[in-house]
C-alpha cells in the first residue's frame, strides 16, 4: 500500500509516566503548519520526526510482511507450525529484524565500489582508521593514496610475515577478532551461544530436507555428511568456536586446519548486525542470516567452517567458488525461504583440498566465522570467551 505524504509532519507525545517501551508510551499525534492539533491536544514534549524515519517505518512493514511469509512459506504449505529455529523473539528484536538491512547493504556495497578522490583518501581512510582501530602499519600497501575505494581498503592484504601460522598446532585461527564464544556442541545439537542463548546446530549447518537446489541427487548429497548426522566416531565430541571480525581488522580469512572440503552450502538469510550485543540479545541470530556453510573432513572427523554475513556486510568471498555469489539482488531472501538453501559439492576435478593458514575469503567489511568440528573429547580450547586472537595463533589442542 502506498500511503500519500501530507504537508504536515507527525510529532511524537512522550508521556513521562510510562515505560519507553510500554502501551501507549508514545503517541502520535497530526499537527498543521501553524502548530495546531487536528486531535485533543497532548501533553508532554513535542519533537518532530523526520520524513525519512517515516518512510524507513513503511519500508520495515513491507520488509516485515516479507520476512514472515520467508519463515512460515515452506511449512504452512505442508500444515505444520513454524520452524521455532527461524523464530524471532521478543517485540523490539522484532522491528529490528524486519528493518529492511539487506537492500541497505546492497546501497551500502554500492557506495564501497565507488572511486574516492585520490587527495581525500588520506583524510578517509585515517579517519576509518582511527575510529576503528586500523594497524595501517600491517598493510602490504605502500600508501592510503593506492586503494581506489573503500571495498579495496576493507579488503586489503597484510605484509608478508604480518602473521604468523603456527606450524605445530593442529588447529589455528581462521582470522583476527574476538572469540564471542567456545566449547563442546551439547547431546541435544544445541550450540551454546552468549548470555545462556543457544541455537540449533541442525538450522546452522542446514537441514537436508531444506534443501532448495543441489547439484547431485539427495541419495549422493546425504553420503557427504555436510549437517554433521553423522554418528562422531567413539572417543570423540563435537566442538565449536565463534569469532567475531570487528569494522578495524583485517578482514580476510584462512584456513584453520589441514582439511578437505566436500560441500558448500548457501543460505540467503537476513543482514543482521552480529556486533557482540546485537548477539547477545537476539537468538537465532546466526541462522537468519545470509551465511556460507563449508564442510569436509580432517584428522578427526567432520569439519565445518562457516563464514556469517552482517549489516553493511553484502560480500561474502569464497576464493575456491567461483559459482558462488552473496547478497545478490537475483536471490533475494523474499523469493528463497529462510532455511533452505543452495548447494554445490566438491569432487573428482574440483575436490578442494586446504592447508592450514591458506586463504580461503574474506568479507568487505567485519563480520563472524564460526567453526563446528569433531575432535577428541579431552580437547582444549587454548583462549576463552572474550580473547582477541590474531589468524594463525594456536587455537587449541
Amino acid at each position: 500500500m502506498i500511503l500519500p505524504l501530507a504537508r504536515t509532519s507527525l510529532r511524537f507525545s512522550v508521556t513521562a509516566r510510562r515505560n519507553v517501551f510500554g502501551r501507549n508510551a508514545i503517541r502520535m499525534a497530526h499537527s498543521n503548519p501553524n502548530g495546531s492539533s487536528n486531535g485533543n491536544q497532548q501533553k508532554g514534549a513535542m519533537r518532530p520526526i523526520p520524513t525519512i524515519l517515516v518512510g524507513l517505518v513503511g519500508l520495515g512493514i513491507l520488509k516485515a510482511y516479507h520476512t514472515r511469509s520467508n519463515v512460515v512459506q515452506i511449512y504452512e504449505e505442508s500444515g505444520r507450525p513454524s520452524d521455532p529455529d527461524l523464530a524471532v523473539e521478543g517485540s523490539w528484536q522484532r522491528v529490528y529484524a524486519a528493518l529492511p538491512l539487506r537492500e541497505a547493504s546492497r546501497a551500502w556495497g554500492y557506495l564501497n565500489s565507488l572511486t574516492v578522490p585520490v587527495f581525500m583518501r588520506n583524510f578517509l581512510y585515517g579517519t576509518y582508521s582511527k575510529a576503528f582501530g586500523c594497524k595501517l602499519d600491517e598493510m602490504d600497501a605502500a600508501n592510503l593514496t593506492d586503494f581506489e575505494n573503500l571495498g579495496t581498503f576493507f579488503y586489503r592484504t597484510l605484509k608478508e610475515g604480518a602473521r604468523v601460522v603456527d606450524t605445530s598446532a593442529d588447529l589455528v585461527s581462521p582470522s583476527d577478532g574476538k572469540i564471542l564464544c567456545l566449547g563442546r556442541v551439547s547431546e541435544t545439537r544445541q550450540v551454546p551461544s552468549v548470555k545462556g542463548l543457544t541455537y540449533s546446530l541442525d538450522a546452522l549447518l542446514g537441514k537436508s530436507s531444506n534443501c532448495a537446489v543441489s547439484d547431485v541427487s539427495d541419495e549422493v548429497a546425504t553420503s557427504f555428511n555436510a549437517d554433521a548426522h553423522k554418528s562422531v566416531k567413539k572417543g570423540n565430541a563435537l566442538h565449536f568456536c565463534v569469532i567475531y571480525l570487528a569494522p578495524g581488522d583485517y578482514h580476510r580469512y584462512h584456513s584453520p586446519a589441514d582439511w578437505s572440503v566436500d560441500t558448500r552450502r548457501h543460505f540467503a538469510g537476513e543482514m543482521l548486525s552480529v556486533s557482540p550485543w546485537i548477539v547477545s540479545k537476539l537468538r537465532n541470530l546466526f541462522i537468519l542470516n545470509e551465511r556460507v556453510s563449508l564442510t569436509g573432513q580432517w584428522k578427526h572427523g567432520y569439519f565445518s567452517m562457516i563464514p556469517v554475513a552482517a549489516t553493511n556486510v553484502g560480500g561474502i568471498i569464497i576464493n575456491f567458488d567461483d559459482q558462488f555469489v552473496s547478497n545478490s539482488p537475483s536471490i533475494p531472501s523474499a523469493t528463497q525461504p529462510l532455511g533452505t538453501f543452495s548447494e554445490r559439492h566438491f569432487t573428482g576435478k574440483d575436490k578442494v583440498v586446504l592447508k592450514r593458514g591458506d586463504e580461503v575469503g574474506g568479507f568487505k567489511l567485519g563480520s563472524t566465522i564460526v567453526l563446528v568440528f569433531e575432535a577428541p573429547e579431552q580437547f582444549e580450547f587454548s583462549y576463552k570467551d572474550g580473547d582477541v586472537v590474531r589468524m594463525g595463533t594456536r587455537l587449541g589442542k
